[in-house]
Formats: structure tokens, C-alpha cells, sequence
């Protein structure tokens, strides 16, 4: 382990007492699960966790916004963030939240490849779960790091059909993954030197069919937001149509509670684009 890279990327260490944020999401989560109509554990794979949650919006031909949970590919679980519904529901956007095996049962390679299962899997059920084709999804730090590799035109199984995705919202994502080598949780990621370029979105052309908007906490270490400013850079030398946001005073945790309510700031960047 790289002390001053851990410090740099293990968001545990750069943001201590992280009790109170899980503590939040949960109670947020729980108001959402009990407020709001949901189908629960819908299976898009075979795999033990390959499942999503879907809130419907009870409105006909509604998008459909999809959140892919963090957790450095080893943690967390999409009920944790449920309370995004409460943000996107009330404005008229039906949503889903995907579960993913996790590390060391699986490689992240092989998460990928659920990712985009997933979002396949998703999109051809517009018409039974009655939302407008054309996806809207989010992903936070290793969920922005899964989907913007699923859009990366590596050739693989993994890349994404064009079409799938219509816009994307990477919140505090690793896009190189180099530096996962040297902290300490690959102690149970195991990610390797051979898969680290290709598993680095930085290293691939992007889609300009997708429109992107790339987030970060003004409070996050320099390194965690110059992934962010770099592939923002990477994205528009690539012909896309993207945005950076640096969110003054937010850490890795706190940028996420502005899915709480409908005026956060991310939640509006999503009705901007509900109307476009």
C-alpha cells in the first residue's frame, strides 16, 4: 500500500466518519420504499445479485433514470440509495436502481460485463414496464467508473449497443484505474496490473452519442477530482457533449444528498434534461 495514494483515493480515509452519511441514506431510503410504489429484486441476470429495484412514476411515457451504486466494487448495495426516487419521482421520471455481484467473488471485468447486461436488459423492457426508451443513468464512484466503461468503445462484450444509453451522469468516479493497485482495498477488488488498461474508461474513445455530465466535490481530494477533470477533458477531445461540475464544500458522501429532494442540484441538472 502507497500512503499518500491511499489518501488520495480511498474516499474511507479522506472522509473518516462516514456513519452519519450511511446512516441518512438509509432513513431517506426507507421513506422511499415506504412511500412509493416499487417492484423489488427484478432479475436481469442469473447471478445471486444481479437484480434491480424499479419505482414507476405512474405516468405514461415517462423516462427512466438508472442509479449504479459505489463502493470500490466491493460494498454497498442499491437499496442504500434508494432515496434517489424522492428526488425523481415527483417530477415524472419512473426509476431503477441496479445491484451488481461484488469483488472478490467477481472481477471487476466481470462486473462490467452485469453493468451492461443490465442496461440491455432494461431497455428492451420499455414497453412492459412503460417508460420511454432512451436511458438516463447515474453512477457514483465505482458505479460512474462501471458505466462509463460499458460506454467506452473497447470492442469487447462489455460495450454497450449505441442507442442504450441517451445520458450519462458520472458522480465521482475513478475513470483510471491505476492507483487501485496501490491502496488497500484491492486487497479485496484484486485488481491486477493486466487488467488496469482495460479497465481505465481514460484509455478509450467515447461515444459522442451520449451526452455527459461529469461531477465532483469541490472537498474531495485533488487526485479523486482531477479523475473527474481529466475525463471531462478526455470526453470533449472525443467530440462529446459533456459538462464538468465541481460542487463547492462536498465530499465523496455529501454530493450524493443532493438527490434528497427534487431542488438538489443534480436532480436539476435531470428535469433540465426531462424537458429537452
Amino acid at each position: 500500500m502507497n500512503e499518500a495514494v491511499e489518501r488520495e483515493f480511498n474516499p474511507r480515509v479522506s472522509v473518516p466518519d462516514t456513519e452519519p452519511y450511511i446512516k441518512r441514506g438509509a432513513e431517506q431510503s426507507a421513506r422511499a420504499y415506504e412511500t412509493y410504489s416499487h417492484r423489488a429484486d427484478l432479475n436481469y441476470a442469473s447471478s445471486e445479485l444481479t437484480t434491480l429495484d424499479y419505482f414507476p412514476c405512474e405516468q405514461p411515457d415517462k423516462p427512466l433514470f438508472v442509479f449504479i451504486h459505489g463502493g470500490f466494487w466491493r460494498g454497498r448495495d442499491k437499496k442504500d440509495f434508494a432515496y434517489v426516487a424522492n428526488s425523481l419521482l415527483p417530477t415524472g421520471c419512473n426509476v431503477a436502481l441496479m445491484n451488481y455481484d461484488l469483488c472478490p467473488r467477481v472481477t471487476v471485468t466481470q462486473i462490467t460485463q452485469q453493468i451492461r447486461d443490465g442496461l440491455v436488459w432494461l431497455s428492451n423492457q420499455s414497453a412492459a414496464l412503460g417508460f420511454k426508451p432512451g436511458l438516463l443513468v447515474a453512477g457514483h464512484s465505482a458505479g460512474a467508473h462501471l458505466l462509463a466503461m460499458t460506454l467506452a468503445q473497447t470492442g469487447q462484450q462489455y460495450q454497450l449497443p449505441d442507442h442504450i444509453v441517451k445520458k450519462a451522469y458520472l458522480i465521482s468516479g475513478i475513470y483510471e484505474c491505476s492507483p487501485v493497485l496501490e491502496i488497500s482495498v484491492n486487497e479485496e477488488i484484486k485488481m491486477t496490473e493486466h487488467e488496469v488498461p482495460l479497465m481505465s474508461p481514460m484509455r478509450f474513445a467515447m461515444p459522442a452519442g451520449v451526452r455527459y455530465e461529469v461531477l465532483a466535490g469541490g472537498a474531495e481530494p485533488a487526485g479523486w477530482i482531477k479523475q473527474s477533470t481529466d475525463f471531462a477533458e478526455h470526453l470533449h477531445r472525443n467530440g462529446c457533449a459533456v459538462n464538468m461540475h465541481l460542487r463547492p464544500g462536498l465530499n465523496h458522501y455529501s454530493i450524493l444528498q443532493e438527490f434528497e429532494t427534487s431542488a438538489g442540484y443534480t436532480p436539476q441538472l435531470i428535469q433540465r434534461d426531462l424537458k429537452a
